[in-house]
């Protein structure tokens, strides 16, 4: 679902397309609970009759029944989990999507309506005005402390 990030950064990448396949899985084991619990029945019911009139019996019928019911609640927590977990998958691509249009305009591969040219690095400026050198392009340089020290 995540890959550690390389270099001295640290954190995780968040892959929206491995966080939905964990919901779908999720969502999945959620459906498959039922029809497993109905394999404990046969059996059950076999050890049921097979001690009639003993008290056993009907302990053993009722633990099945507090089992299935602990386990009708488990495929709805699985299934609530697996609500969350495909709805932050959502999330992650909407914030992804979001943060690329808001850099929309930014940056000299920006894209401009058509008709509007792109401002070189060099300009324009207002008579008078130097440009700062490294200000655009490669030659930026940002303090060690910035970047982990390289």
């Amino acid at each position: 679902m995540s890959t550690p990030i390389g270099g001295p950064t640290t954190g995780f990448w968040i892959t929206p397309g491995e966080v939905q396949k964990a919901g779908e899985s999720a969502r999945k084991v959620a459906k498959d609970i039922p029809d497993e619990i109905k394999t404990l029945y046969t059996p059950t019911d076999a050890a049921v009759a097979g001690l009639a009139g003993f008290e056993t019996a009907k302990a053993i019928d009722d633990c099945l029944e507090a089992w299935a019911k602990a386990l009708r609640s488990l495929a709805g927590m699985v299934e609530g989990a697996a609500d969350a977990v495909g709805s932050s998958s959502t999330s992650f691509v909407r914030e992804d999507h979001a943060r690329g249009k808001s850099f929309q305009g930014f940056g000299p591969y920006a894209p401009y309506a058509p008709g509007v040219t792109a401002p070189t690095p060099h300009g324009p400026y207002a008579p008078g005005v130097t440009p700062t050198p490294g200000l655009f392009g490669p030659t930026v340089t940002v303090p060690p402390a910035s970047n982990g020290g390289h």
